[in-house]
C-alpha cells in the first residue's frame, strides 16, 4: 500500500533557482560527459577504479571499444593500458597495408595480449616475400604479445604452402596459451624440444602440412587439452592419438588421401564428432574410451571401423557380443532408408537416447550381407531408453515412410520424432496429414510421441 501511495504522489516541484537556471544544454552535457564528470547524471561506470575499466575494455569487441572513448575522454588512455584484443578481418584493410598497420599496433601497445586473431594472411611473391615473412616473424618477438591467451593465424589458401611456413616465433607464448586455431601453412619441424602448452585447452589444425612425428610432440606437449578440431592435414596417412585429457575430438575431411585415424587411451572421451567420415578416412580405430557418450557420423564409406571392442566392416558389425553401453547419441549417414542395416547398429548402442539419421545421396557405399530384423530378439534402446529420433533430407517417399513407421510402431518410449525436409519438399497442411496417415501415428507405440516436420 505504501508503494501505491509514493508511486501515485505527485512530482517535486522546481524550485524557482531550478527554474531560473533552465535546462541544461546537450552541449554542456555532452562536455560533461566527455570530461568524466556523467557520474551524476548515470555514468557510474566511470567511477570504477582503472583495473576494472580495463577489464571492461578489453572484454568489448574492437569496434565498441573505440566508440566508448570516442565519447568518454576518461576511457582514452585506459584503452592503451588495457589488454589487446587484436582482430583484423582481411577484407577490412588492402593486404600490404594489413601487416604494417599490424606491425604499428603492436609496436604502439605496450600489452598484455588477450588474443590475436588474424586469419588468410596474403604474402606477396618473389622479392617482397621475404620482407612479408620478416614482419609476420617480428610481430611474435613484440612485448605486447606476451602472456597471449588466444592465437589465431592462417593464410590464404591459394598461397602454395612451401611459401607460408608458420614462423618458428608464433609458438614462443606457448607457455599461456589457451586457445590455438592454425591453417594454410607448413608447420614448423625444428620444434624446440622443451616445447610445452601446459595450460592450452582448445587446438585446431586446418589444412596444416604436419609430419606424424611433429603432430606426436605437438599433442604430448599439451597437458590440459580438452578440445582438438582436425581437418585437411596434409602429410602422412595416420595419425594417432593418445589424449589422457581430451574430451572432444572433431574431425573434416581429415586427409589429403585416404588414411587411418587412431585413438588410443582416451579416459575422458565424450565427444567424437565426425563430419563426412568417407571423405579421406577409411579406418577409425578407438582402442578405450569408456566415457564415450556422442558419436558420428558413422558412415558405410569407411571401410573399418572399432569402438572399444565393437569392429564395424562397413557399417555392418562383426558381431553384437561387444556393446557400447556409454553412448547415447548416435548419427548415421547412409545413401536412403536401409531399416536392417540401422536396426543391426541400434543393438550395438542399447542405452541410446537420442539417434540422428542422415540420408545423403552422394554417399555411395552400399550395405551388404546386412543381417534382416528379426521381431522375437527385441532391440534394447526401443524398448526403454530411445527418446529423441532426428531424420535430414527427408522426402516422404514410400521406403522413407516404412523405415520412420518402424519406429512409430516399435519405440516404445520414444517423445520426439522430427522430420528435417528435403529442400525438394514443399510443405503444406495437406502433406503434413497425409504423411500422418501413412506413418500409422494413431497406432503408435509410444502415446507421448510428437512427430515434427521443418524446412531443411
Amino acid at each position: 500500500m505504501a508503494a501505491e501511495e509514493e508511486a501515485a504522489a505527485p512530482a517535486p516541484k522546481r524550485s524557482a533557482s531550478d527554474e531560473a537556471a533552465g535546462p541544461r544544454s546537450q552541449k554542456q552535457a555532452r562536455d560533461s560527459f566527455c570530461d568524466g564528470n556523467a557520474i551524476s547524471h548515470g555514468d557510474l561506470i566511470s567511477d570504477l577504479p582503472d583495473a576494472i575499466l580495463g577489464t571492461i575494455i578489453s572484454l568489448l569487441p574492437i569496434k565498441d571499444g573505440a566508440r566508448m572513448q570516442a565519447i568518454a575522454r576518461r576511457w582514452c588512455p585506459l584503452w592503451r593500458s588495457s589488454p589487446l584484443n587484436l582482430d583484423v578481418p582481411y577484407h577490412l584493410i588492402d593486404g600490404v597495408e594489413r601487416l604494417s598497420a599490424i606491425c604499428r599496433i603492436l609496436s604502439n601497445h605496450p600489452g598484455p595480449a588477450c588474443r590475436f586473431d588474424v586469419c588468410l594472411i596474403s604474402l606477396r611473391s618473389e622479392k617482397r616475400h621475404d620482407e612479408d615473412t620478416a614482419q609476420i616473424e617480428g610481430w611474435f618477438h613484440s612485448r605486447a604479445l606476451d602472456n597471449l591467451q588466444e592465437l589465431h593465424i592462417s593464410f590464404m589458401p591459394w598461397n602454395t604452402r612451401k611459401d607460408c611456413p608458420l614462423p618458428l616465433s608464433v609458438l614462443r607464448s606457448a607457455s599461456t596459451l589457451l586457445l590455438v586455431s592454425i591453417g594454410s601453412c607448413d608447420f614448423p619441424r625444428e620444434m624446440a624440444p622443451s616445447l610445452s602448452f601446459p595450460l592450452l585447452k582448445q587446438l585446431k589444425l586446418w589444412s596444416v602440412s604436419i609430419s606424424e612425428d611433429v603432430f606426436s610432440r605437438v599433442l604430448s606437449s599439451c597437458h590440459v587439452l580438452e578440445s582438438l578440431h582436425l581437418s585437411r592435414i596434409l602429410e602422412g596417412s595416420c595419425l594417432c592419438i593418445s589424449p589422457p585429457t581430451l574430451r572432444i575430438i572433431v574431425t573434416l575431411r581429415l586427409f589429403e588421401g585416404k588414411g587411418k585415424l587412431v585413438i588410443k587411451e582416451a579416459p575422458h572421451l565424450e565427444r567424437l564428432l565426425l563430419h563426412s567420415p568417407g571423405l579421406g578416412v577409411e579406418a577409425i580405430q578407438v582402442v578405450r574410451a569408456p566415457k564415450l557418450e556422442i558419436l558420428g557420423l558413422l558412415s558405410p564409406c569407411v571401410l573399418q571401423i572399432q569402438i572399444n571392442n565393437l569392429v564395424f566392416q562397413g557399417l555392418i558389425p562383426s558381431s553384437l557380443e561387444n556393446p557400447i553401453r556409454s553412448v547415447k547419441v548416435l548419427a548415421l549417414q547412409f545413401c536412403g532408408p536401409d531399416l536392417n542395416a540401422v536396426l543391426g547398429i541400434l543393438r550395438c548402442f542399447p542405452y541410446l537416447e537420442k539417434v540422428y539419421v542422415i540420408w545423403d545421396e552422394r554417399v555411395k557405399a552400399k550395405m551388404k550381407n546386412v543381417c534382416q530384423y528379426n521381431p522375437l530378439d527385441p532391440i534394447k534402446c526401443l524398448e526403454s531408453h530411445l527418446k529423441v529420433l532426428v531424420l535430414k533430407n527427408y522426402e516422404g517417399g514410400e521406403e522413407e515412410i516404412d523405415f520412420v513407421k518402424f519406429f512409430v510402431l516399435n519405440a516404445k518410449v520414444v517423445k520426439e520424432i522430427k522430420f528435417a525436409l528435403s529442400k525438394k519438399i514443399r510443405i503444406n497442411e495437406k502433406w503434413m496429414t497425409d504423411q500422418l496417415s501413412l506413418l500409422k501415428v494413431e497406432n503408435r507405440s509410444s502415446q507421448e510421441a510428437q512427430l515434427e516436420f521443418r524446412s531443411g
